[in-house]
């Protein structure tokens, strides 16, 4: 059966497009761009909360700060990991004399910078790449007016968004 009598028998017309509408009709890129807006921002405040989990799970285990040392953190250099250290020493900073005494805590607690922070330095760069899309022009052709010249090119194309977007799952799952 042609789309055409599936139309009438559904009381639809055919859509006549104009210049530019095909591609509006068929491009993903706004919705990508979007999608993932929506998910990195969802990301974000996972993020925050997994240092208040952590922060707590270390006071309920009677773990010390001793891991979020400022210094140890300088010495790597990772933007991510010194400010979760930051956080989880203001977050443990009001009841230190309570928390146990040893000389470490075990891994999974005295790491909680080094992991949670390579998520929070993939989360700063999706948010880069995700902002200059939003800032960007995805039409084709490409019209200069200044030059009174019309250019075909590929910046609707929505590798950008779709490919760095796709990592956030895995950070979100640390």
């Amino acid at each position: 059966m042609s789309y055409i009598k599936i139309l009438k028998a559904h009381g639809l017309t055919p859509l006549k497009l104009k210049e530019k509408e095909g591609l509006a009709a068929i491009n993903g890129t706004q919705f990508i761009t979007a999608l993932t807006a929506e998910a990195l921002y969802r990301a974000k405040l996972a993020a925050k909360q997994a240092d208040v989990i952590a922060a707590l799970s270390i006071e309920a285990l009677l773990g010390t700060d001793h891991a979020f040392d400022p210094r140890i953190h300088q010495q790597r250099c990772h933007p991510g990991q010194q400010q979760s250290a930051d956080v989880l020493r203001t977050l443990l900073k009001h009841d230190s004399e309570f928390r146990g005494s040893q000389v470490q805590d075990a891994y999974s607690l005295r790491c909680v910078p080094q992991v949670h922070g390579v998520s929070r330095d993939t989360l700063k760069f999706v948010h880069t790449i995700i902002e200059t899309e939003m800032n960007s022009a995805t039409d084709n052709p490409m019209i200069f007016a200044d030059d009174k010249e019309s250019v075909s090119g590929g910046n609707f194309h929505g590798e950008y968004p779709c490919r760095k977007g796709s990592r956030l799952p895995s950070h979100c799952c640390t």
